[in-house]
């Protein structure tokens, strides 16, 4: 049977197990096997010994501690599995032939040291590998330090140590690179995010000018306050004028102490009669005044319930129309009618994408493809102006097909550079309008609207772009609710004749176009 792990540590003895050590395990398994079994070196890493001190060390605590032992040969029988089905395989003369001439194996002298002596002992091949640990044992070139290994195996090992070390600076190089393309991630995420934050910002701001011109027309009793309920205004009439007929009351029967006070010092000399329907009198009056107080009191109280309520209701109210906007435009428009489209169009970003094409764009077909069967309730265009460039044509003819102009001069600063874009001033103007429309048609291409997108359908209304395909941003794609795309059919050619493209034809605004993909 095969022997025993203490066994097989006792047959080799200390320079057949350093031999076997030396030969099966490289540098990184000998240092792994080291901190397994215990051994230190005080003030030194064990990383930092040298392959011969280690082989050694292991060799000794092997023979000296049995978890060492264990520990060992359980690492050397893991190692040589391959060798060992073949080793096995062989014949005991075969196996006593490989052991007694040692210069063929190649490098593996000490995996058939190991394998010999963890084996069932055979006559032999027991005599063989006597005969060869004694060999070891006298022969100098027999040592485990590394210099003394073949040759061939030192520069294997080198190569194998230089291919480990090839491998992890290759790992972390690749880790680097994730590491870099996650922040850029991050980075990208940071801008979109501060972009999102501006628009709420812009939204915040809308929302609280709006609810302070709501506190205002319920504070000067306005007719027209939408949120209000129809008991608001009745219940703080009521109260006031319950207030001032308290005051009335209370200056009253302060008239009347004062005048019986003053009755009586008059009369000092006055009979015990006059004293006596005089104090019945005061008596009356006090407890009138008593009387009057509490009544008051209880007035106020029931008042101030009243008030409560009220202020209640108008906050539910409010509440109501800024949490549920679809619910009060349901409400607006009746059922069967159109709905009701608001059409913004970036001129800037639209001119550029209709000159890619080597056209100029028809605002006729351009309105058609919006508004479609519904009810236009408003439609602007947002011009930059140039000093050099006279536009007056252009916003004639958008002003005669019901188009509002807003108009932005090119503004150059001082390093030569231009600025002029509506991106703010159209997020605001379509914010503004969203509660009052059902579809907002954005005409722009220009991915920086994203956001926009993304809060006007959080307040309610759907959001349709029209744009030309190859000029739109992706992420304005996924945005909206409905893609118009555009094509030459809404465009008209620089070799039409001039009465039709002074009709359609939209000045090149100084600056470049920002936002086209």
């Amino acid at each position: 049977m095969p022997r025993t792990d203490r066994e097989v540590v006792a047959r080799l003895g200390a320079t057949g197990l350093a031999r076997a050590l030396s030969d099966v395990l490289d540098h990184a398994r000998l240092i792994r096997l080291a901190n397994a079994v215990g051994i230190s070196y005080p003030g030194m890493r064990t990383q930092s010994q040298k392959r011969g001190r280690l082989v050694a060390d292991l060799a000794d605590k092997a023979g000296r501690d049995d978890a060492a032992a264990l520990a060992v040969v359980r690492t050397l029988r893991k190692e040589t599995g391959a060798f060992g089905r073949e080793w096995s395989n062989l014949s005991e003369d075969d196996r006593a032939g490989r052991l007694g001439d040692p210069q063929p194996m190649n490098g593996r002298l000490g995996t058939y040291l190991f394998l010999a002596a963890a084996a069932t002992p055979e006559p032999l091949v027991e005599e063989s590998l006597s005969q060869l640990l004694a060999r070891i044992g006298g022969d100098d070139s027999g040592s485990t330090d590394e210099a003394a290994a073949p040759p061939g195996e030192s520069l294997a090992r080198e190569a194998q140590r230089l291919r480990k070390k090839c491998a992890e600076l290759q790992r972390k190089v690749r880790y680097l690179e994730g590491q870099i393309a996650k922040t850029k991630d991050v980075e990208k995420a940071n801008k979109r995010d501060l972009l999102l934050r501006k628009g709420e910002l812009a939204e915040a701001r809308m929302l609280a000018e709006r609810l302070r011109r709501d506190l205002e027309e319920v504070r000067g009793n306005r007719p027209d306050t939408p949120a209000a309920p129809a008991s608001a205004t009745p219940g703080l009439e009521e109260l006031d004028r319950s207030i001032k007929r308290l005051g009335t009351e209370q200056r009253r029967l302060t008239h009347r102490v004062e005048t019986f006070a003053e009755a009586k010092a008059a009369v000092p000399a006055a009979s015990a009669d006059a004293v006596a329907s005089m104090a019945s009198a005061l008596l009356e009056v006090q407890k009138d005044l008593a009387a009057l107080r509490r009544e008051r009191r209880k007035d106020l109280q029931d008042q101030a319930k009243r008030l409560d309520e009220v202020t209640a209701g108008l906050a539910a109210a409010r509440q109501a129309l800024e949490t549920s906007p679809k619910a009060a435009r349901s409400h607006a428009r009746k059922k069967g009618e159109p709905e009701r489209v608001g059409v913004f169009i970036d001129v800037q970003n639209m001119y550029y994408a209709a000159r890619q094409l080597k056209g100029k764009l028809d605002f006729d077909a351009l309105l058609q493809a919006c508004v479609l069967d519904r009810r236009l309730i408003q439609a602007t265009a947002y011009v930059v102006e140039s000093k050099e460039i006279d536009q007056s044509g252009f916003i004639a003819m958008l002003q005669q097909r019901a188009i509002e102009v807003r108009r932005k001069t090119l503004k150059v600063r001082s390093d030569g550079s231009m600025k002029g874009d509506w991106d703010m001033e159209m997020a605001l103007d379509v914010l503004d309008m969203a509660p009052k429309l059902d579809v907002v048609v954005l005409v722009s291409g220009d991915g920086d609207f994203t956001s926009l997108v993304k809060r006007v359908k959080g307040i309610g209304p759907r959001v349709e772009v029209v744009a030309f395909p190859r000029n739109t941003a992706k992420s304005l794609l996924e945005a909206a609710d409905r893609f118009h795309p555009l094509d030459r059919r809404a465009m008209i050619r620089v070799e039409a004749p001039p009465e039709e493209s002074a009709a359609a034809e939209a000045p090149a605004p100084s600056a470049a176009p920002k936002g086209a993909v």
